[in-house]
């Protein structure tokens, strides 16, 4: 099993119905030997296997738990295979939590990432990012986590402007840096509500000032579109307003970690 797959074993007997509801509402489409999920040019697909009829995906359980897990009843798993671009293991980990939230809670939920390990029932809707690639328990984040998601926002970030810088744009690739930004952002948001130590808050102000860098020489206005559902959020979380920012209306402190708007006078 490849580090980048996703297995998702339940003790509930998971029927094609409900299957298909959260199937139908990420607009799956079905290819015979299981079905695709596109959003923004990033793949997913997905299996459905009654473990009693599949022993290869019965027994990949038995090597994934060993000895962590004493569970046998489980009935159904969920094979999720990502594309390899940065986006999709975003998309596979929404699809899995779809799913978790239509199950019945009482009976156990496994999921299992190589590159993650191995999470039960409400640890999985918990699941939030570190990197584009692993996704940890946000209720255990600590400084490592931390540190984890400021070189990913570093990296992400630098990796977007020396694309405008090299490039002259987004090289056709708009849809996925668009959705990169989006997840990005969250990433950010989940620092915002954490106590930090000076030298972590140091890192996080370089993060945004390259978050402000990238804005001044994104024409395309990414970054800003990237905002676009979230705009309700306050203004001290000023990556979701960046249309404010560009536009003069709101200015950003950086060390203060706040923004404010340069007409006092406006109260929204």
């Amino acid at each position: 099993m490849s580090q980048s797959n996703i297995v998702m074993y339940m003790e509930e007997e998971l029927s094609i119905e409900k299957l298909n509801s959260v199937l139908s509402e990420f607009g799956a489409k079905d290819q015979i030997s299981s079905w695709g999920i596109e959003k923004s040019n990033s793949w997913i697909w997905v299996n459905y296997y009654i473990l009693k009829d599949h022993d290869e995906i019965r027994n990949m359980w038995f090597d994934i738990s060993k000895d962590k897990v004493k569970n046998t009843n489980l009935k159904t798993a969920l094979f999720i295979q990502p594309s390899k671009d940065r986006n999709a293991t975003f998309l596979a980990l929404s699809f899995c939590k779809e799913i978790y939230s239509i199950l019945d809670k009482s009976k156990d939920v496994f999921i299992y990432h190589g590159d993650s390990g191995l999470f039960v029932n409400d640890e999985i809707e918990n699941l939030k990012f570190k990197n584009t690639q692993q996704f940890y328990d946000s209720r255990l984040i600590n400084d490592e986590v931390i540190e984890d998601i400021i070189q990913c926002l570093n990296e992400e970030l630098v990796g977007g402007i020396e694309c405008i810088e090299e490039e002259g744009g987004w090289d056709g690739e708009e849809l996925q840096y668009l959705d990169l930004f989006k997840n990005l952002f969250e990433m950010r948001e989940d620092l915002k509500v954490q106590s930090i130590n000076k030298s972590l808050e140091e890192k996080i102000n370089h993060v945004d000032e390259l978050i402000l860098r990238l804005l001044d020489i994104d024409d395309e206005k990414l970054l800003i579109t990237a905002g676009d559902e979230n705009r309700d959020l306050p203004i001290n979380n000023w990556w979701w307003h960046l249309d404010k920012v560009d536009s003069g209306i709101l200015k950003v402190h950086i060390k203060e970690g706040s923004a404010s708007y340069q007409d006092q006078n406006n109260d929204k």
